[in-house]
């Protein structure tokens, strides 16, 4: 029987949920910390400034609501950190998301996911920018993430 299947005299009732455990933060960063930075860099090719991405991710106050989070910490983590990295290189490079007339020459599914992923742009940005509608760009990260399977 599982914890849904338990009877009392009949009556089905739920068995009592167990708090989670909760991580401190240096547990956090001992499992996710080379997770966060490698994503970081990916965004952020700077090493210094990746490494103070990185501790803003893990001094955030968003941190702890992981703990809670719906799905697993390491989504959590990767969401945090990508945020973190996105808005830093806007600061860094007045980001001016379409502003820039020129039309990248590449229509590949990975660039399309490294234009939205690794540079911060909304899937309506990148079609906007490459001509293309936003079907197209939600196939472009499917078919990226299919071919990353596959590989």
């Amino acid at each position: 029987m599982n914890e849904l299947e338990r009877t009392n005299d009949g009556v089905q009732v739920a068995a009592p949920v167990m708090p989670a455990n909760k991580l401190t933060p240096l547990e956090v960063y001992d499992q996710f910390g080379s997770m966060a930075y490698g994503i970081i860099l990916q965004i952020v090719p700077q090493p210094h400034l990746a490494q103070e991405i990185l501790v803003s991710v893990f001094s955030s106050p968003l941190l702890q609501a992981c703990n809670s989070y719906p799905f697993t910490f390491a989504v959590c983590i990767i969401k945090l950190a990508r945020a973190k990295a996105v808005e830093a290189k806007r600061k860094l490079s007045d980001f001016s998301a379409l502003g820039n007339n020129s039309v990248p020459a590449d229509r590949s599914p990975e660039a399309i996911f490294d234009l939205s992923f690794r540079q911060g742009y909304t899937p309506d940005e990148v079609a906007e920018k490459l001509h293309l509608t936003k079907s197209e760009v939600i196939k472009a990260f499917h078919d990226f993430f299919k071919s990353s399977l596959n590989s």
